[in-house]
């Protein structure tokens, strides 16, 4: 089986992608990635391989945004063609899955859902950040969040509905998935900017 490593993911994203604000949106999908493998997996099972190849999934989901731009129902198809060879089966499924209400590749695992959920998430806390009176992200929290999430008027292109996909198909309460990714994010608030 092939897998690239981190590094080499990084480095095919940053071919495929100019734009620095997407650049950061995949390095939010990828540590949330990270810390829901840690939240849904027990314990016992987790190891550093698996969290490894969730965080892949988060890093390179959108790698193909730019190249599908006016296509949605191309998009991460495109990104299959380019480096599905490179990638794992499951891996490369969880990406395309999470563009699934325009190719049909329904989410199936745990992973899939995770990526499809947190997706829209990352967008609509740095949309929260940037509203924020210190626009750092260290100062925001679950219920700052909470109340954008409330607005319906507030970040209009972050889906309710596919966040909170957390709820039935993760079995993760809204506040606790917040939680989970905005904690995630904070940890690498410099990278992001933030």
């Amino acid at each position: 089986m092939v897998n690239m490593t981190r590094d080499e993911a990084f480095s095919e994203l940053k071919k495929l992608v100019k734009n620095e604000n997407l650049i950061k949106h995949h390095l939010a999908c990828e540590i949330c990635m990270k810390a829901l493998y840690r939240k849904l997996t027990p314990q016992n099972l987790q190891n550093q391989w698996d969290e490894e190849k969730w965080g892949m999934v988060g890093l390179l989901h959108d790698a193909d945004y730019e190249l599908s731009k006016g296509s949605p129902e191309k998009h991460t198809l495109i990104l299959e063609q380019k480096l599905g060879s490179k990638l794992l089966p499951e891996v490369m499924y969880a990406i395309k899955s999470h563009n699934w209400q325009n190719n049909g590749v329904e989410p199936k695992s745990l992973m899939d859902w995770s990526i499809y959920s947190c997706d829209e998430l990352t967008g609509l806390i740095i949309a929260a950040t940037l509203i924020h009176p210190d626009k750092k992200l260290s100062s925001v929290n679950v219920d700052f969040v909470m109340n954008r999430f409330n607005e319906p008027s507030f970040a209009r292109g972050a889906s309710r509905a596919q966040i909170r996909t957390c709820e039935t198909k993760l079995n993760i309460p809204l506040k606790d998935f917040i939680s989970v990714c905005l904690e995630a994010m904070q940890a690498i608030s410099s990278s992001l900017g933030l």
